[in-house]
């Protein structure tokens, strides 16, 4: 799986030969069905120099462009479901050595390539990932309600995808009793698996994933929290893996609103003698927009990176269940992220940890679209 937020280079190099003038690369890109039979992208170069014959390509900004973000389900009692396809690009590229006399000739076809909206950090280097099961490893909080149905949006722990083959296992073992629920793949690929073995909600669990079925390769904990004072606020994003993650912010909340307008100086209709109940200043295209302020409460040391992978998300959803879509349900919405510096705060130093960010709702107030 390739992370396509950051670049993925194809290199032609054809050192040592003769009677080459360039390159080109053809690019096919998909999410369902077979491979298309037109490329969607060509791309050509010429070499850099008589004594250069390496040209090198990123077609990481033409994957970006189709993925859509808008089929993902927040499973809460799935252990082994396909990945869904709006956030996994499939790509297949030739590659081609342009000859003196203007024709192409093949050099390569690669196949099999897959992409996610993810990216890597400058210090690990090579873009690939590093991990098999798409969330970093660690400890997380999320809320539970016992008076909340478990289809209850804001009562599901989340889930997290892994790219996982035949015989390999995902763990479950309670918190509380160390009882244990083990699911193993009889078919490879991506798959999507809840964070909570359902039966094992009100008490959290332990998630291994297990390599061959026996040997332990990622652990992370996710521990249930109630909330008795706040309504607490779910935020869903893309994370550094290109997959879907959930971050639970269960302190208090603060909603703001922030207006905006143009003015003009209107001429009075009756002179000299000035009507004052007119008015000299008006205003048109009024508009505005919506923030919300969260708080994540107290948080272990790993949240500082969870919540830098939510900063450089550039897709986020916000459900609070306090606000509304239309008159009964609860809104799910899109929103782009106020704040852009974080101090990551340790235990050592802080003794107890809390982030508190702000979000713009991604839409005006008033319906403007055209």
């Amino acid at each position: 799986m390739i992370p396509s937020r950051s670049p993925y280079n194809i290199e032609i190099d054809l050192t040592g030969e003769t009677g080459v003038t360039g390159s080109k690369v053809e690019v096919f890109i998909w999410q369902t069905g077979s491979q298309p039979t037109s490329p969607q992208y060509t791309l050509s170069k010429l070499i850099p120099a008589s004594n250069n014959l390496k040209m090198y390509y990123n077609i990481s900004p033409y994957v970006n462009e189709y993925y859509t973000f808008t089929n993902w389900q927040n499973l809460y009692n799935t252990y082994d479901a396909d990945i869904n396809t709006d956030y996994k690009v499939n790509v297949v590229y030739k590659t081609y050595k342009k000859l003196t006399n203007g024709t192409y000739t093949p050099i390569n076809t690669v196949t099999d390539l897959e992409f996610m909206y993810g990216f890597n950090y400058y210090m690990e280097g090579f873009n690939t990932f590093n991990s098999t099961v798409f969330l970093s490893e660690g400890t997380y909080l999320y809320y539970h309600n016992t008076s909340l149905l478990s289809t209850s949006v804001i009562n599901m722990a989340g889930s997290f995808d892994a790219e996982l083959e035949v015989g390999d296992a995902i763990k479950y073992t309670n918190l509380s009793t160390g009882a244990t629920h083990t699911v193993t793949l009889t078919t490879a690929g991506i798959k999507t698996f809840s964070r909570v073995y359902l039966p094992y909600i009100a008490d959290g669990n332990k998630v291994e994933y297990l390599g061959g079925g026996t040997s332990v390769r990622w652990t992370a904990n996710f521990k249930a929290q109630c909330e008795p004072k706040y309504t607490p606020v779910a935020v869903d994003f893309i994370n550094r893996y290109g997959s879907w993650a959930r971050i639970f912010f269960l302190k208090a909340k603060t909603r703001n609103i922030s207006v905006k307008a143009e003015t003009y100086k209107v001429n009075p209709s009756v002179l000299p003698y000035v009507p004052t109940s007119e008015g000299q200043v008006k205003e048109f295209s009024k508009n505005g927009t919506e923030s919300i302020k969260l708080n994540t409460g107290w948080v272990n040391d790993l949240y500082g990176e969870y919540i830098q992978e939510l900063l450089l998300s550039e897709k986020v959803m916000v459900y609070d269940p306090d606000q509304k879509d239309g008159l009964f349900a609860a809104a799910y919405t899109p929103a782009n992220i106020q704040t852009k510096s974080l101090l990551k705060q340790k235990g050592i130093n802080k003794g107890v940890m809390n982030y508190e960010l702000t979000f713009d709702f991604a839409y005006d107030i008033i319906s403007n679209v055209v």
